[in-house]
């Protein structure tokens, strides 16, 4: 049995680095805008990590019963288009490799525990897409000069008085995949039952496809 969830959400903030108000001024609008771009991207690290580990993403696992586990593999967030549904490749292929982590965790126990087969009784995706609404400041074209404040009444993007710079809002679009499983453990395996899998073979096969998945 599976069951899905999918959230929707939207934020509204300034760029990280930048805030609002004079006494900010145009040369720290300027500092602002060299350190971002001397800002070098973190190294990707390894996905396959128990939750918190390295980040806010990983396997967690809880027992449910002498030969039932429960093991939940929560993804990083990731870019994805503003529009997405979960239908969306990024966030299908998010799907894919939430599930395999957490299978492969499963793997991993049930091995442990000296288990030849494992069933997935019962599977839960729930998908979480966040729309963030950035201001950047933006080259006015030309040189020309704008005039009144960084923010209008309403709270939009507004302008820096005598300012060659002013404020765009800019969309970005994250998403975030969790993946629970709930797993009866069985000490033989039976080739027979198409619903059982084969701990050695998982194993196997996960080690292979996901050892450098990586957030």
């Amino acid at each position: 049995m599976m069951t899905q969830s999918h959230r929707l959400g939207s934020r509204y903030r300034l760029a990280p680095g930048l805030a609002p108000g004079w006494a900010l001024g145009l040369a720290a609008l300027l500092a602002g805008a060299l350190l971002a771009g001397c800002t070098t991207p973190a190294p990707p690290k390894p996905a396959m990590v128990a939750l918190g580990q390295t980040g806010d993403f990983g396997y967690s696992e809880r027992d449910l019963g002498a030969d039932r586990i429960e093991v939940t593999y929560a993804g990083a967030a990731v870019r994805v288009p503003v529009n997405a549904t979960r239908d969306d490749a990024r966030v299908q292929a998010e799907m894919a490799k939430t599930h395999d982590l957490a299978l492969w965790r499963a793997a991993q126990i049930a091995d442990e525990r000296g288990m030849a087969a494992m069933k997935i009784e019962k599977e839960t995706r729930d998908t979480d897409i966040q729309v963030s609404q950035y201001l950047v400041p933006h080259s006015s074209p030309l040189g020309y000069r704008r005039y009144g404040y960084p923010y209008s009444y309403y709270g939009g993007p507004g302008w820096f008085y005598d300012d060659p710079f002013y404020y765009q809002p800019v969309r970005r679009g994250a998403g975030r995949v969790t993946t629970t499983l709930t797993v009866l453990l069985l000490k033989v395996h039976d080739p027979d039952d198409a619903a059982q899998l084969s701990v050695k073979d998982t194993l196997s096969r996960l080690q292979a496809a996901r050892s450098g998945a990586t957030y």
